[in-house]
C-alpha cells in the first residue's frame, strides 16, 4: 500500500494560504491519499 500510495501522480496548486493536492477523478486511491494526509495533519508530538 506504501508504494501505491507514493507513485500517485498529484499537482500541487499553492493558493495564497495553502497547498492543494489535485489528483485525477479516476484515481483508484484518492480516498486511502486524503486518508493517510488528514492521518499525518492529526498526529500529535510525544513530548517527554
Amino acid at each position: 500500500m506504501r508504494l501505491k500510495l507514493l507513485k500517485i501522480a498529484a499537482r500541487v496548486v499553492k493558493s495564497a494560504r495553502y497547498k492543494y493536492f489535485k489528483l485525477c477523478s479516476s484515481c483508484p486511491y484518492k480516498k486511502e491519499f486524503y486518508e493517510t494526509l488528514e492521518n499525518i495533519h492529526n498526529l500529535q508530538p510525544q513530548l517527554e
